[in-house]
């Protein structure tokens, strides 16, 4: 199966109850691949439209307009002004109902699983387990992933720390959170999806190596790039304020350098930008700067939001350091 057609049909299950496939976006992929999906169930044909939507921006209070055929061409005739109609093709007549039950189905056998997936709500289904009793839990409506609906839903599921949430595009930062505080594994469901395949690839379904919890610890690499003012950790890009990169930068200047205790002085001194101030930072400042920091890297390796503290550790009235392990440190 194309890699376009996979995403495109899980995009437009998640898009809300009763999805459709046009059959503009679906012409592209006519072919053997598709003919199986209809006969397997999951896409059916739907009788095709007589009519299309009124025209953008449209004033005339028209409804649906009528299509028609004009001089060979589909045209959707505007009631109001015959030289604004729409010219349509074939392919524009055509739609497709998706039965996401079958869909969900398909993608959990391609993925190995033997067992039918459980529907445990609205939108969202246990898939299988991996084979270190994971379960993989499958989030298909955005409205599910919200936190005060699907919590409820997953009460049925194995505790938090051995369960992969697989959610679909869209869902933010804001809601991401409570689940990682809790520490269930976070996975976009368009990045686990197999390339050609509508299939998931199990090595993204566990915690990966690059610093999500429950990993080895000695991979988590935190990059700074000073002159380019970028850094990164666990393989996800920091979005840090730019005096809190420069505190990042002095903490992991002095890591680099096997010093590991970076100064308070020197930390507020980044803080303040390198200047001399007539009011000096406090150093109140400078722990809401580290908070700042500590949820960032929490945010980029999926780490609840308490680990902060063992990533970035206080040494009372003299600084802060790295910890490591678990980070190691590479200025570029």
């Amino acid at each position: 199966m194309n890699d376009s057609l996979a995403k495109l049909l899980l995009r437009r299950s998640a898009a809300g109850p009763e999805p459709i496939l046009s059959g503009r976006d679906a012409a592209p992929f006519l072919g053997p691949a598709f003919a199986r999906l209809l006969a397997k169930g999951i896409l059916t044909e739907l009788p095709p439209t007589s009519s299309w939507p009124p025209c953008a921006g449209c004033t005339c209070g028209f409804g649906e307009r009528p299509i028609v055929e004009i001089d060979g061409r589909l045209v959707a005739e505007c009631p109001d002004d015959a030289n604004a109609g729409t010219v349509l093709d074939a392919a524009d007549l055509r739609s497709f109902a998706i039965a996401v039950d079958r869909l969900v189905a398909m993608l959990a056998a391609g993925t190995g699983w033997s067992d039918p997936p459980e529907r445990l709500g609205a939108g969202v289904w246990r898939l299988g387990d991996l084979a270190d009793g994971r379960a993989v839990v499958l989030i298909l409506d955005p409205l599910a992933s919200q936190p005060h609906v699907l919590l409820p839903v997953l009460r049925a599921a194995p505790a938090p720390p051995s369960t992969t949430l697989l959610v679909p595009p869209g869902v933010d930062a804001a809601a991401r959170r409570p689940f990682l505080d809790m520490r269930y594994h976070l996975v976009g469901l368009l990045d686990a999806l197999h390339p050609t395949e509508l299939s998931l690839q199990r090595d993204r379904l566990a915690p990966s190596a690059l610093g999500t919890a429950g990993t080895d610890p000695d991979v988590m690499l935190l990059t700074v790039n000073v002159l380019g003012v970028t850094a990164s950790f666990a393989g996800a890009q920091l979005r840090l304020r730019p005096r809190d990169f420069d505190v990042l930068a002095v903490l992991a200047r002095e890591a680099a350098d096997g010093q590991a205790l970076a100064r308070q002085d020197d930390l507020l001194r980044a803080l303040s930008g390198g200047e001399d101030r007539a009011e000096p930072i406090a150093v109140e400042q400078l722990e809401k700067s580290i908070s700042r920091i500590r949820e960032a890297l929490c945010s980029a390796a999926e780490l609840p939001r308490q680990q902060g503290r063992d990533l970035i550790v206080n040494v009372t009235r003299r600084g802060y350091r790295l910890a490591s392990p678990p980070i190691r440190v590479a200025l570029a």
